[in-house]
């Protein structure tokens, strides 16, 4: 590859497409799971107020054990008994119907009035112990999160890590000729619409705090790097200097931001200083640099460039200084995401026109590919280091987002309800 590295990248997202409209939602597909799931009984919580239970417990749970690939529900048709309570709990019921592990809760109106109690216990049935037990005072609208942190505990008690369940997905959506910036939960649910353009948006970035997200927009007829606030919808310009303005990442600290710029030529790596302003250029080459991400401690990056004649991975420091080659295997290596443990960087692979994700071990410097090759790109670790979010294609064409483990044993979609492209996805830090 030549100099034309930025412009195919550009295009090969422009092609794709970007995210889905407000009100769409994404359903779980799962395509491949461990092949000896651990079973789990999941009772359905117990609601101890008037009326209908104000919102789902779990229900949610339960899809966000399922989405792990890792669990497998039993079947409520085979339950002898349903506690709630631990003095309604049986051991035998649980052993006879093959559960490694119970869960039991209940939901009722706490003593301020309108908020609600969430008590969840999670008991291993074969040494005949409770292993956690929690208890939330929440406004109903946060029973959703709730279920995603209950979700968690049980996911690290029972395999060793957390989940990333209580957590968010930010993407776009292209439907027809307008874009439109999504932020989701990890599941999907509560799709918001952050902003909507005619133009194309492009590289969304979380802040660390999981408050503001920086992306690239083409509204002003040229590509703008903007910081938006998600809380107020204020949002400013950070880089809109004379040329491509692209591929923001913040730093872990929040405080820098890696940018590719040409406003000096070719497309160069630059880290800007949020508060100051202050514009730090980091690579110098005859290639095109881009598509930085910041190592987990702040003090170096990975970017992909073609100055060595195809689109390879580099190591810099992030005060600058000579890069180093880090990806031989291929004809074409690009878009890295480091993992927030710091040992790994997901990444797309291939031959230039067909893609599988990979994962690069930085000690060995061996890539390790997760999925089949095809229209793959933009990769993005979730928070607890395990799973990848990807954008991949549906049978019919249009873009939709995927998730695969590190050791690509368990692969999921997020299927569209709805037409529209789904593509530039970013898993949110916390």
């Amino acid at each position: 590859m030549t100099r034309s590295l930025l412009a195919a990248l550009v295009v090969l997202i422009l092609a794709g497409g970007a995210v889905r409209p407000a009100g769409a939602v994404l359903s779980i597909d799962i395509r491949q799971g461990v092949q000896d799931p651990l079973p789990v009984a999941l009772v359905p919580f117990s609601w101890e107020g008037r009326g209908e239970p104000p919102g789902p417990v779990a229900e949610v749970i339960g899809a966000d054990l399922r989405r792990s690939g890792l669990f497998r529900l039993v079947s409520e048709d085979a339950f002898l008994s349903r506690p709630h309570v631990p003095e309604e709990v049986r051991y035998k019921d649980w052993r006879l119907v093959n559960a490694d592990a119970l869960v039991i809760g209940r939901v009722r109106p706490a003593e301020s009035g309108r908020r609600v109690e969430v008590r969840f216990r999670l008991y291993d049935v074969f040494s005949q112990e409770q292993i956690a037990g929690m208890r939330y005072t929440v406004d109903p609208g946060d029973l959703r999160s709730v279920a995603h942190r209950i979700a968690n505990t049980i996911h690290e008690e029972l395999v060793g890590w957390s989940g990333a369940f209580d957590t968010r997905l930010g993407y776009v959506v292209k439907e027809g000729g307008r874009f439109a910036l999504m932020v989701s939960d990890a599941d999907g649910a509560n799709p918001r619409e952050v902003l909507r353009s005619d133009q194309p948006i492009l590289s969304p970035a979380w802040s660390p705090s999981g408050t503001d997200l920086a992306y690239v927009s083409f509204e002003q007829g040229r590509s703008v790097v903007y910081r938006h606030d998600l809380a107020t919808g204020r949002r400013s310009q950070v880089a809109a200097f004379e040329g491509i303005n692209s591929a923001p990442d913040f730093a872990p600290g929040g405080e820098r931001l890696a940018l590719s710029l040409s406003r000096d030529g070719n497309p160069e790596i630059y880290v800007l200083e949020l508060d100051s302003g202050d514009l730090r250029r980091i690579t110098r080459s005859g290639g095109i640099d881009t598509e930085a991400t910041w190592g987990p401690e702040g003090r170096e990056l990975i970017f992909t460039s073609d100055r060595g004649g195809s689109p390879q991975l580099y190591r810099v420091d992030a005060d600058g200084g000579p890069p180093r080659r880090l990806t031989f295997e291929g004809r074409y290596n690009a878009s890295p995401s480091w993992s927030p443990q710091g040992e790994k960087v997901a990444l797309i692979t291939g031959d230039g026109s067909r893609f599988a994700i990979g994962v690069l071990d930085l000690e060995s410097g061996e890539i390790q590919t997760v999925t089949e090759a095809g229209p793959n790109e933009s990769p993005s670790f979730a928070p607890n280091g395990r799973m990848i979010l990807y954008a991949t294609q549906a049978a019919d064409g249009a873009g939709e987002l995927a998730i695969v483990s590190v050791d690509g044993n368990v692969r999921t979609r997020l299927q569209r309800e709805r037409n529209g492209d789904i593509r530039e996805p970013a898993w949110s830090p916390e």
